[in-house]
Parts: C-alpha cells; sequence; structure tokens
C-alpha cells in the first residue's frame, strides 16, 4: 500500500492557479484542470479549492465535461437541486439544455459562520428558483426527464426523501447524483441501500473527463 505524497508545486504552476482562479471569479470555466491540481496536496491546491466553493460549487466544472455532459442530456428536460451559485446549470445552459435551477439555501442555517458567508447574489451565475430540494421535485418532478443532485448533506435525510419523491412523483425519472460514495462526505447511509445504479455506457463514457479534488471520490452516478 502506497502513501500519496505531498507535491510542491512550482512556479509555473502556481502561476496556472492564478490564472484559474481569475478565470472563476470572472465566471469562466477552464477547459480542464492540469493534472498537479487532482494529485497534489500543495497548500496552493487548499487555496484554489476554497476559492471555487466560494464562486462556483463544490465540484470541478470544465468546459470539456459539461460539453460530453450536454450532448449527453440533449433535448431532454432537466431539473438541478441544490444548485448553489447556479454555475452548472449556467454551464448547460451555455450548452442549450433546457434546465431549472434550485435551491433555497437552507444549508446556511446550519453550517458554521465562515461558510454561510461563501454565496451571495453577487457572486451568482444564474438565476436559481428559491425552492427547497422536495418542494423542486413536487412542482417540476412530473415534467422532467433527468434531476440533478450535487453533495448533498451526508449528515442528513434529504437524498434519499428526493430519491423517493422523485419515484412517487416521476416512475420513469432518473437521476444523476454527483457526490462519494458510501462512508463519504456527501449523502447518507441510508441512500446508498435505496438508490439503484442505471447502466448506461454512454453516460460513462460523456464523464471520463470528471475530474476531482485531491482525496476527494467525488463523482457523477446514475441512479433511479
Amino acid at each position: 500500500m502506497s502513501c500519496k505524497k505531498s507535491i510542491k508545486l512550482s512556479r509555473k504552476q502556481i502561476s496556472i492557479l492564478s490564472k484559474i482562479m481569475k478565470m472563476i471569479e470572472n465566471k469562466e470555466f477552464p477547459d480542464n484542470y492540469p493534472v498537479f491540481i487532482t494529485q497534489s496536496s500543495d497548500a496552493h491546491i487548499y487555496s484554489l479549492r476554497r476559492k471555487v466553493i466560494e464562486h462556483m460549487g463544490f465540484i470541478l466544472i470544465s468546459k470539456e465535461w459539461i460539453k460530453d455532459l450536454s450532448q449527453w442530456i440533449g433535448k431532454r428536460n432537466y431539473l438541478e437541486l441544490m444548485s448553489g451559485l447556479g454555475a452548472l446549470s449556467y454551464g448547460l445552459r451555455m450548452q442549450g439544455v433546457n434546465i431549472i435551477a434550485t435551491d433555497n439555501y437552507s444549508w446556511k442555517e446550519t453550517t458554521n459562520v465562515e461558510n454561510s458567508l461563501l454565496w451571495n447574489d453577487n457572486k451568482m451565475w444564474t438565476h436559481v428558483e428559491n425552492l427547497g430540494a422536495l418542494e423542486a421535485v413536487k412542482k417540476y418532478g412530473r415534467n422532467v426527464d433527468i434531476i440533478i443532485m450535487s453533495w448533498p448533506p451526508y449528515d442528513d435525510e434529504i437524498a434519499v426523501k428526493v430519491l423517493r419523491r422523485m419515484r412517487d412523483i416521476n416512475p420513469s425519472c432518473i437521476m444523476i447524483y454527483i457526490g462519494e460514495g458510501k462512508g463519504g462526505c456527501t449523502a447518507n447511509d441510508e441512500f446508498f441501500t435505496v438508490y439503484q445504479i442505471v447502466e448506461d455506457e454512454s453516460f460513462n463514457e460523456a464523464n471520463v473527463k470528471f475530474q476531482s479534488w485531491p482525496l476527494i471520490k467525488d463523482r457523477p452516478f446514475l441512479i433511479k
């Protein structure tokens, strides 16, 4: 068993990080993220991750991944829950995806002060309707083909409640869950005993370019 060592970044790599930070602050996605970003635990990577969370959200969004995912979605109707700043919905809309973004930001009531101050109206990428996840599924669930839910809290039952409501309201609807597996930082354990994986090789191919932070094992799952 080998341990991943911290790789000290070069000046050139630190300069690349600065450029990516500036792009995200200006609401631009990089084409992709250099491999060193996803492999190094250098302190500069932590600073970038904090900046990305503050200005974009918890997942790494790149132009290449968004393009492939949007092609897989095609003309299907799409509902995003827990949209945060709306960066993912913005990216998909720019690719022509018909998507509704929703979030009521209730997590701010239970998080620490530092995190609760991260997101504000000045950092929004696109319009996000003020709706909780269950309310959004109730309002729009019958008329969409796909629901996406990214990084639901691990210490709450909301993920499994959303999945069950989706099944009740629209049994033919499928869900893209972006997060870690059982025992990780996202969704409670019950969620992983309830969900069913949808086998779709084209979906897997559409997410080959999805990237994760060092030590974070999130990825897109297609479930029902």
